[in-house]
């Protein structure tokens, strides 16, 4: 049994793929883009205005080209999408930060203390730097590469969500020259041509539909063939109808429409399946992302990826709370729970995140890799390995003996969680130690792990290739 069966069965992954081809055949998804109407159209697709309707055989034959894993290539270390490989990436795209209490827009400083915690995570596995908000004295070029050449220069890691930030060009240049110069500077940088480099993420618009830009940025990627992260985040009530099952079905069918059109244009080219939708606060029309009907979304979209035989992005450590509380906590030990447990391929926001989205936490950083640390534990159950029940040790301690010898064993060490930062003291000794709250705790280790950062060595042709795009303060350190 997969866990997502606890919540979805097989019976009902096929309603809602029936549902979806009617959807797709007769109500359609709308495309900003005459590129993109003409491909369909040059296949045989209905296309009516700027919506296009795709019939059952379109979208099989697509998902049968799409493969199940492929491998992002990097220098720094090669890994395989796909088959549950957990990437996990740490609170990205936002513009405020939680501050002592206050929420407070972010610096460029900031994010470059964002950057350093996602490097000396052991949660993090694909870490980025979040496109800068101070931009003002940066080139054309700066504003536009400079998170891509920054990253590739100052991370250990080999990132997957790197997207040249278009929405700094003018009207007159082109998003898909943009978004393919962005991902030949990775190719240049790693040396390669024709290997998977990097993996962007491209949101579907709810309801069904696909922007403009959003099309440029689809195209450049079967240009350059680079695999494409297609994710929907619809809002019920506002971008979704009522009901978690039609939500489902709708975003499904924007996430295939997309995904045909990739395989229309290169076939094979790599997709990951990707759905955040959540639930809606009605009082204030905003996004939940800290709900049951957000972990439920999760667990059917590793339901529906199994379905097509596909990787896929969902979960992740999500809250809508909006400081280090016990909203924030439980919300996001649900996410993480759900997003282990699901299997998932690629979880984005994996720690750090709150506010729906919006607000970066350091302190939320440590913690969340605490939960993170304690999911997984809980997710590998018992050993009952033969040597795990110590006969010899019970036979010659003994009833009434102890066990405590020594230092500690390392069985206990693979065997027990053994927490950084929450506090397993008795009442007495912690209120004797300073009374301090876990906020408090995590607080003081963020210089620490800020101060524990140090940059990877590249070669002097790869530093050459960068430096043109990085800002004249990041040339040489952050």
């Amino acid at each position: 049994m997969k866990a997502y069966e606890k919540f979805i069965a097989r019976s009902e992954v096929e309603d809602i793929h029936q549902h979806t081809l009617d959807i797709l055949e007769n109500v359609g998804v709308k495309f900003e883009n005459p590129v993109a109407l003409e491909i369909f159209a040059g296949h045989g697709a209905k296309v009516s205005g700027d919506t296009v309707y795709l019939g059952e055989k379109m979208i099989h034959e697509a998902l049968r080209t799409t493969p199940s894993q492929f491998t992002r290539y990097s220098g720094k270390g090669s890994y395989v999408v796909g088959g549950g490989s957990k990437i996990t990436m740490p609170a990205d795209g936002s513009i405020y930060i939680s501050d002592n209490g206050m929420i407070r827009k972010m610096t460029n400083q900031d994010i470059i203390n964002q950057f350093k915690m996602g490097e000396t995570s052991p949660v993090i596995n694909s870490n980025d730097v979040n496109g800068f908000l101070e931009t003002q004295h940066f080139s054309k070029d700066q504003k536009v590469y400079a998170n891509i050449a920054m990253t590739l220069k100052y991370s250990h890691t080999a990132p997957i969500a790197l997207m040249s930030r278009t929405f700094e060009l003018d009207k007159t240049e082109s998003v898909r020259k943009a978004t393919a110069k962005g991902l030949q500077i990775v190719k240049q940088f790693e040396g390669v041509e024709d290997q998977y480099v990097i993996l962007y993420h491209l949101s579907t618009l709810s309801p069904l539909c696909y922007d403009h830009d959003a099309i440029e940025r689809l195209l450049a990627h079967c240009d350059e063939n680079q695999p494409l992260m297609i994710s929907a985040c619809a809002m019920p009530i506002l971008t979704a109808p009522a009901s978690v099952a039609s939500m489902l079905a709708m975003t499904n069918a924007e996430i295939l429409a997309g995904l045909t059109l990739t395989q229309l244009i290169r076939p094979g080219l790599p997709i990951v399946y990707g759905n955040t939708s959540g639930a809606t606060n009605l009082k204030t029309i905003s996004l939940s992302i800290g709900s049951p009907e957000a972990a439920l979304v999760c667990y059917a979209t590793a339901a529906l990826a199994d379905f097509y035989s596909l990787p896929f992005r969902a979960g992740g450590g999500l809250s809508d709370a909006k400081d280090l509380d016990v909203q924030c906590g439980s919300e996001s030990m649900m996410m993480l729970y759900a997003s282990l447990d699901a299997n998932t391929d690629v979880i984005a926001h994996a720690i750090g995140i709150m506010g729906t989205f919006n607000v970066i936490s350091f302190e939320k950083y440590l913690i969340d890799e605490e939960l993170f640390a304690m999911c997984t534990r809980l997710l590998k159950g018992v050993d009952c390995s033969e040597d795990r029940f110590c006969m010899n040790e019970i036979r010659e301690v003994g009833p009434r003996g102890t066990f405590l010898r020594g230092r500690t064993p390392r069985m206990y060490r693979e065997e027990f969680f053994m927490p950084q930062y929450f506090d397993k003291q008795d009442p007495n000794q912690w209120q004797n130690t300073g009374a301090k709250s876990i906020k408090q705790v995590a607080q003081e280790h963020i210089n620490q792990r800020l101060a524990s950062y140090v940059p990877p060595e590249i070669t002097s042709e790869q530093n050459q290739l960068l430096l043109p795009y990085i800002p004249a303060e990041y040339k040489e350190r952050i």
